[in-house]
């Protein structure tokens, strides 16, 4: 039993003889618990003195009662919070891989700005190198604007290769991409 459960069945008088003994001899060598158990017969004392009150001993009886359900409480309720996480992380990896399988290819393809790196280029290409802080609504963008579509990157250098329907194509995206140094750091032709 518990040091606040033998403080309330102490006060409650459902401690045998030898335990209510034994209790009262830690309460006299333990001034906190003599001054726990001067908190609860004040707050007993209060209640009584309410007698006029016809809730007074009900509210006695409540306190009691919320002591015993918090005893009940199990002890470590931290665990939920941690179970609503591994929710939403689950709900955020499935929306993420909901987006890459089937979203963005079909926003990509209506926009001719998104292809999946398996496919296989068609036609010419160049290979580009962005700046680091580019993002990447700049480079669809502009992709979009020179009719380029990401065929395959960023490989391990940070090149993507964009391919094009024709040289003619490739060669004004070519010199339009090193016009925009803001956004591009190399342009080459494949």
């Amino acid at each position: 039993m518990t040091r606040d459960e033998r403080l309330l069945a102490y006060m409650q008088n459902r401690l045998d003889p030898d335990d209510r003994i034994a209790f009262e001899a830690d309460m006299a060598a333990d001034p906190a618990v003599a001054a726990e158990v001067d908190v609860m017969r004040a707050v007993r004392a209060e209640f009584e003195e309410r007698a006029e009150a016809p809730d007074a001993v009900a509210g006695w009886r409540r306190l009691e009662m919320a002591i015993e359900a918090d005893k009940r409480r199990p002890a470590n309720e931290n665990r939920a919070p941690r179970l609503a996480l591994w929710q939403v992380a689950a709900v955020v990896a499935a929306a993420l891989l909901t987006w890459e399988t089937a979203v963005a290819p079909q926003i990509g393809a209506e926009r001719g700005g998104y292809a999946t790196v398996s496919e296989v280029a068609a036609g010419p290409a160049l290979r580009v190198a962005f700046v680091p802080s580019a993002t990447i609504g700049e480079i669809d963008a502009i992709l979009v604007d020179l009719g380029g579509t990401i065929t395959d990157g960023p490989g391990a250098l940070g090149l993507y290769r964009i391919s094009f329907v024709d040289d003619a194509a490739r060669d004004s995206a070519e010199a339009a991409l090193a016009a925009r140094t803001e956004l591009v750091e190399l342009v080459t032709a494949e």
